[in-house]
């Protein structure tokens, strides 16, 4: 299975840890449903599934900004924001914290790829890129390369080079 999702906006686009992606759409579906029922758009209940659909099924949905109206971007972005707030202060994410999320259908090892713990450093990265990433202002990764964000090393760079054709002589 592969590690890796891709976060596009527009013509612009990164790859994110799936185990990042998981941990903080899940924080940012909570921070949404925790603001008071009357507060909240009527469309959150979709954004919310969304969050978590994205959080649970990792690499393999794209996420694809652009199809988010203004409204409901500017909502993810604030919840994801908020999100890696939270778990910058609460000094990351463990296991035994990530085995008690009912979203959860398989263990916890399993849905953190066996980490006992997630730092928060590369989740309040990842929504950094995110924001930017949405605003246009993500900056470009060097040549020939692309960005991959969320990692337990934080961001670094992939080979932006199309795989080989195994078919190909």
């Amino acid at each position: 299975m592969s590690k890796t999702v891709p976060v596009i906006s527009g013509d612009a686009m990164f790859w994110a840890y799936d185990v990042a992606v998981g941990v903080l759409f899940i924080e940012a579906a909570r921070v949404g449903a925790e603001a008071p029922a009357d507060e909240r758009p009527a469309w959150w209940p979709e954004l919310e599934q969304d969050l978590r659909t994205h959080a649970v099924v990792g690499s393999s949905f794209a996420v694809l900004l652009d199809d988010f109206g203004e409204d409901r971007r500017q909502m993810f972005l604030h919840c994801v924001v908020e999100a890696a707030r939270r778990i910058e202060a609460r000094g990351g994410i463990d296991r035994a914290e990530v085995s008690t999320w009912p979203e959860l259908e398989e263990s916890a090892a399993s849905f953190l790829r066996g980490a006992e713990h997630i730092d928060a450093a590369p989740l309040v990265e990842l929504a950094a890129a995110l924001v930017d990433l949405a605003a246009g202002t993500l900056p470009p990764a060097p040549a020939g390369r692309t960005w991959y964000y969320g990692t337990p090393e934080g961001r670094i760079t992939l080979s932006a080079a199309p795989p080989e054709d195994p078919n190909k002589h």
